[in-house]
């Protein structure tokens, strides 16, 4: 498993696990691609982001209308077809967060309610999305959780990062073979 996280996020996760603490947006899609190259298959994306109240969220699907994809140009023929599918992308295993969709936006400090109900999303965020595209180019499954500020308070609850870790990868296990084809 290969996570990317925000860098305000304390996580103690095995050894095993690599961790890239997010930086600059190409720095850390080419920490997702190298890891794909080396075979990786499950990926844990961490995001802050905003909804109507303080919780988690495991994502199940994304909406991006806003911003330009990574896997616009050249082809990485190494990673995965031209038009990748990202159906099933996401993998939600259950745990102490709920399920739904999120937005992307160009900055979730910024929004609105009325943008989170225009998108249809639970949560809105601006990180992460790019991140996923680019593990679901590759083949890879996706475990995204965001932690939901909401509009007039903090969400100051320490992440549940390692809990998510442990869940994703019992899924993934249950679900895929080594290839990541579903059994």
């Amino acid at each position: 498993m290969f996570a990317v996280l925000p860098g305000s996020w304390k996580c103690d996760l095995p050894d095993d696990i690599s961790i890239h603490f997010r930086s600059g947006r190409e720095e850390t899609l080419d920490s997702v691609r190298s890891a794909l190259v080396k075979g990786e298959k499950l990926f844990l994306i961490g995001a802050e982001g905003v909804s109507s109240r303080k919780k988690w969220i495991a994502a199940n699907d994304h909406i991006a209308l806003f911003g330009s994809s990574p896997l616009i140009g050249s082809n990485r023929e190494d990673l995965g077809p031209r038009f990748p599918s990202l159906m099933d992308l996401y993998i939600t295993p259950d745990g102490p967060w709920e399920k739904g969709v999120i937005g992307r936006v160009p900055e979730w400090r910024l929004a609105t309610p009325a943008e989170l109900s225009m998108m249809g999303s639970d949560a809105l965020v601006s990180e992460g999305v790019d991140e996923a595209e680019v593990a679901g180019h590759g083949g890879a499954r996706v475990m995204f959780l965001v932690r939901c500020h909401s509009w007039d308070s903090i969400n100051t609850e320490v992440s549940p990062v390692r809990e998510a870790a442990s869940a994703a990868l019992d899924l993934f296990n249950l679900k895929f073979t080594g290839g990541g084809e579903e059994q």
